[in-house]
């Protein structure tokens, strides 16, 4: 294979007495923690559509360490030539502009045009019909700097496909084994390998019911065609005794392909840097991900156990308002069946929620990075996104960062929040700016003020060293991917066609709720629960855990026993047996007798806290609490019959609630009950370790902040274990 290269450029020579450098992720003092050359550091990276453009910007604010995208289809211009060139030219031109620079560079598995014609059996089909009016169903863009490919193709390359596979294992293994015999090697901290939609690690063409190739079909065997996938036999599950086939395939495309073509990958980067370069991904979107059966990250824990994988990363959720009218964008209110508020996403006010279960990731001693991209100020509003004149892009990336982020206050009421919620949370987070490639056409971050704030972040980061990074939350709200498995497909529902029912709403729309609760919570998955945990939290939320085996169910009993914490149930929990469908199974669990009922709205009228929750759709199954030695805390709007209960269990108090999402108000009350302190005396957002906090006003006006300990009020001198303040909507108080 010929390797072409230019290792001429002046700021490579420059290099050239510099030794590798070495970077490690070492879990201390409660988190994970990034080190460079023994040295901790605080993890804060760049991107933007034109680095070239922003990176002096970047280097006003302080940031050091920039991530440039690299597409390997870029690099491979004929079967006999890989050529680096391009990657070295634009590394080359940012120290040019920041001599101090550090690169985490993300490479992405793309194939260049010649492959896909040269080996058309080697690319996905679908089981559902592809669109035929255009050949890419969103148009490329190539990014400069890099060969990045924005947008999204008819043709890409299954992962099942064995040619992909060693082709591209072997392309990476050149790139990484000549970076690191390049004067690039001290600068470079690792790679975050990716692939799928956007490398996202997102199956290609996932919303088209992928992957029916012979590639797929010779690695799996059975594929269900699109009757299979989108069919349910019991309502809103799968029964595993008429549809194992189609559950086990799912189980297999996610363990068996998807994640392990991450892990086939990304063992390279260690291997062929001796374990000095990081290497991480993005991976385990479970609280916001479209079409999440096909495109979705559920084998977190093949992921999650991989010690050659060292940084996790996800964009923070996206989910946009479905209250009637609403301004178009991500962001805005999140309303419940019943009217209820229960929170929002994105822009001034918002949770900025992640959409990894992060206590998971820091159990794992994996670093998470969020991804920052709200828009700024600098990013004028079209005047009508929907224009004949406003492009494909401009319309998928409008107003990215909610309400309020194109004014001055607002914007940067935001982005305090995004670099606040990093900071207090323990974790990383990189700037993401589009703002090249909209109609800014400059950098999103190119104003003093936005550089200033991001400076004083950077301050107040390398501070946080000296802190202890643990958690101190009393709430654990406990998730299940498998249990994707085992519940409707996507393309089953007509009203939000992009996500399943329970990615709507027990998932993304209820983490609104649990981030307004005005007390931290950790969100894991139940594989990671531990016996230790009941020792600190006193109220676990069990959002979805409805696909469990005996041994899962008893384990679960054993953790609880004499807890004295209380446990809320949703909906199912552990319906979905082995062997099919099972009620006693969920009575076992829960010590609730529930009988199943007819298909209905999923509304309950709760007197305990005066307000009707739920989903405003009719769905089954349904269950009902047939106890009489309960305490009765909410029925069913149609029926009348118990739908939300309690009882103790087993030194436990044992909560049964037949719909989601919970709203703040409901969630608070439940707290208060089991033992668990707020922080605030309103539906605020509150972040916080025992070294760290982050407090966000969700309304305006006074309130009460109480905190576990006397803290020190960020950019003041008060020192105080409560804080009463009289506060904007979005406005942001750290504490250390």
């Amino acid at each position: 294979m010929n390797e072409l290269s230019n290792p001429s450029h002046a700021a490579i020579q420059k290099l050239a007495d510099e030794s590798p450098v070495q970077a490690q992720i070492r879990d201390e003092r409660g988190a994970p923690r990034l080190f460079i050359d023994g040295q901790e550091t605080y993890p804060l990276v760049a991107w933007s559509w034109s680095l070239r453009q922003a990176t002096p910007w970047f280097r006003r604010a302080g940031v050091t360490m920039l991530q440039p995208v690299f597409g390997l289809n870029a690099a491979w211009p004929n079967p006999d030539t890989y050529d680096w060139r391009e990657y070295e030219g634009v590394m080359a031109s940012l120290l040019e502009l920041h001599p101090d620079a550090y690169f985490l560079p993300r490479v992405l598995l793309d194939v260049p045009g010649w492959w896909r014609d040269r080996y058309p059996d080697e690319l996905v089909q679908c089981a559902a019909p592809l669109p035929e009016d255009r050949e890419p169903y969103r148009p490329i863009r190539r990014n400069p700097e890099g060969g990045w490919l924005w947008g999204l193709q008819r043709r890409e390359p299954s992962f099942a496909s064995t040619r992909y596979r060693e082709d591209l294992q072997r392309q990476l293994r050149a790139f990484v084994r000549h970076m690191e015999a390049s004067p690039f090697s001290s600068r470079i901290l690792g790679y975050q390998i990716g692939s799928g939609i956007y490398g996202e690690w997102h199956y290609f063409l996932g919303q088209y019911c992928p992957d029916v190739s012979q590639p797929m079909r010779d690695r799996l065997g059975f594929v269900p065609d699109l009757a299979q996938r989108t069919t349910t036999t019991h309502g809103l599950f799968r029964d595993p005794a008429t549809e194992s086939a189609t559950i086990e395939f799912y189980r297999r495309f996610h363990e068996e392909v998807c994640a392990e073509t991450i892990l086939e990958f990304t063992r390279i980067v260690k291997a062929e840097s001796a374990d000095r370069l990081l290497c991480g991904v993005f991976y385990t979107y479970l609280l916001e991900n479209v079409f999440i059966h096909e495109m979705g990250h559920l084998a977190p824990q093949k992921i999650l156990e991989a010690d050659h994988i060292d940084f996790i990363a996800s964009p923070y959720s996206y989910q946009a308002s479905n209250v009637p009218g609403a301004a178009r964008g991500a962001g805005g209110d999140v309303v419940d069946g019943g009217g209820n508020l229960l929170g929002r996403a994105r822009g001034v006010g918002g949770d900025g929620g992640y959409r990894v279960l992060g206590e998971s990731l820091k159990r794992h001693g994996k670093l998470y990075f969020a991804e920052l991209d709200a828009n700024t100020y600098l990013e004028p509003r079209p005047a009508d996104p929907d224009g004949p004149d406003v492009s494909d892009v401009e319309r998928e990336l409008y107003m990215i960062g909610g309400s309020g982020t194109d004014t001055f206050d607002g914007a940067l009421r935001v982005l305090k929040r995004d670099l606040g919620q990093v900071f207090a949370r323990g974790n990383g987070g990189w700037l993401f700016d589009f703002g090249p490639v909209l109609n800014t056409k400059d950098s999103w971050y190119a104003d003093t003020p936005i550089t200033d704030l991001v400076s004083k972040s950077l301050a107040l980061g390398k501070g946080r060293t000296d802190l202890d990074l643990t958690s101190i939350a009393q709430i654990a709200a406990v998730h299940d991917a498998k249990s994707l498995f085992v519940t409707q497909h996507t393309h089953a529902r007509q009203a939000r066609d992009s996500m399943c029912y329970f990615s709507s709403w027990f998932l993304d729309a209820q983490a609104r709720a649990i981030h307004r609760m005005g007390a931290p919570v950790d969100c894991l998955y139940r594989f990671d629960l531990k016996d230790s945990d009941v020792e600190r939290y006193r109220l676990f939320l069990m959002v979805n855990v409805f696909y469990l085996t005996d041994s899962e169910c008893s384990r679960l009993r054993e953790v609880f026993a004499d807890s004295g914490a209380t446990v809320v149930w949703y909906y199912a929990p552990g319906f979905v047996s082995e062997a099919g469908l099972d009620t006693g199974q969920m009575n076992e669990l829960t010590g609730f007798s529930l009988e199943e009922i007819g298909a209905g709205p999923m509304l309950i009228e709760s007197d305990a806290d005066a307000i009707t929750f739920g989903v405003d759709e009719v769905q089954s199954p349904r269950f009902h609490v047939t106890d009489e030695d309960v305490r009765d805390m909410g029925r069913w709007t149609d029926t009348g019959q118990i739908g939300f209960a309690s009882r103790e269990m087993d030194g436990y108090t044992s909560v049964y609630v037949g719909t989601a999402p919970l709203p703040p108000a409901i969630l608070r009350r439940l707290a208060v009950e089991a033992g668990v302190t707020l922080w605030s005396d309103h539906e605020d957002i509150v972040v916080a370790t025992a070294g760290t906090a982050m407090c966000v006003a969700t309304s305006a006006g006074p309130r009460t902040w109480s905190l576990p300990r006397p803290m020190l009020r960020v950019g003041s001198q008060t020192t105080a274990d409560q804080f009463d303040l009289d506060l904007e909507t979005g406005d942001v108080e750290l504490f250390t």
